[in-house]
């Protein structure tokens, strides 16, 4: 049992390597394929006197649009 407990541990620590090699190169990807436009985020609550909700929704309004922005279709 204790043979297969250190071929389990190698594997684990395998895979565990493999997925922060892929979150790396998915980092890498992310910030050289996408880049939103910052003169798209506009929130309104801003200029006023608002209060922590409004600011919050606004906040999450527009990340979502930018979501939506990055991974629609290019447009032809």
């Amino acid at each position: 049992m204790a043979r297969s407990h250190r071929r389990s541990r190698w594997l684990n620590r395998i895979f565990f390597a493999l997925v922060i090699a892929a979150g790396l190169y998915g980092w890498f990807y992310g910030a050289r394929n996408w880049r939103p436009d910052a003169s798209a985020i506009e929130i309104a609550s801003l200029a006023g006197g608002a209060d922590w909700t409004d600011l919050v929704a606004g906040v999450l309004e527009d990340a979502i649009q930018i979501f939506q922005e990055i991974t629609s279709q290019p447009r032809r």
